[in-house]
């Protein structure tokens, strides 16, 4: 069986779609603090457009990274478990053959 033939039950729907958001939730956040940050020390008018380079990055990173189709969640899940996004902990629940996938991907 391939990651990508996995079904998902309604409840493993629910808690993926939760882990998702608050993955989403935290990296965001991440980059609402670090805009802020180089928004406070930019008195300097060029930094503006290293501002807009950052962002533009981060959004070319965010729209690649965060797919919530079910056919590529168990790699997106490993990804952002790796990155520190989200902890083992927050995919409780979800079947022992989605968890090992997720886990050996993450390694």
């Amino acid at each position: 069986m391939s990651i990508r033939d996995f079904n998902w039950s309604p409840e493993e729907k629910k808690i993926a779609r939760t882990a998702f958001d608050k993955a989403y939730k935290k990296e965001m956040t991440e980059i609402n603090n670090e805009l802020k940050k180089r928004i406070k020390n930019s008195d300097d008018l060029q930094k503006i457009w290293s501002i807009h380079d950052y962002l533009s990055k981060r959004r070319n990173e965010i729209d690649k990274k965060y797919d919530y189709r079910y056919s590529v969640l168990i790699t997106v899940f490993a990804t952002l478990l790796t990155e520190g996004y989200l902890k083992e902990k927050d995919l409780e629940g979800l079947s022992e053959n989605k968890l090992n996938a997720i886990k050996f991907l993450s390694q």
